[in-house]
């Protein structure tokens, strides 16, 4: 597994390097990921942000995450062992710091929760009803306590949000 990370802007990132790489790790253990993957993660500021998020999703203003699909791991047309291009998360930690209270978590675990989901939809998942919405939450949840028992944290304490704004909101 590669994890390119980038922070041009030398933004605070909210979690450290081991962190993105042991969520980068644990998403691809649980998804059954067992082939060499790349992925990159990015930092960027709320406008840089909010211009990703009109280009792409037609939408003015920042958001918190945005991901970027290249290859799936499960592409039967891919030789297994080579290694492919997962894509791009793209994280904005202004916005995510912003709205941690809302969701009773700190900067860090709301990070980590938007790295997870980012991953994720790199993977094939969605919220774009209700019943994918779900699935796709506890698949989070479920991610997030592994992560927080490898750092021998309660992961009884994990919670989150809902993450996603059902039917097209986000």
């Amino acid at each position: 597994m590669g994890v390119l990370i980038s922070n041009d802007a030398e933004l605070d990132t909210l979690i450290s390097d081991r962190d993105i790489e042991a969520a980068v790790a644990a998403t691809l253990a649980h998804e059954g990921v067992e082939r060499p993957v790349e992925v990159s993660v990015s930092f960027v500021d709320d406008e840089e942000m909010r211009g990703l998020n009109r280009t792409w999703r037609q939408i003015d203003a920042p958001t918190d995450v945005l991901s970027f699909e290249c290859d799936s791991p499960f592409d039967e047309d891919i030789p297994q062992g080579e290694s492919v291009e997962l894509g791009d998360v793209i994280l904005a930690p202004g916005v995510i710091a912003h709205q941690a209270p809302e969701f009773d978590a700190t900067p860090a675990e709301e990070c980590r929760l938007m790295l997870v989901h980012g991953l994720l939809h790199l993977l094939g998942y969605d919220h774009l009803d209700d019943e994918e919405a779900a699935a796709m939450e506890a698949r989070e949840e479920e991610i997030l306590r592994a992560l927080a028992s490898e750092r021998g944290e309660d992961p009884g304490t994990v919670r989150i949000g809902p993450t996603t704004r059902h039917h097209g909101e986000r």
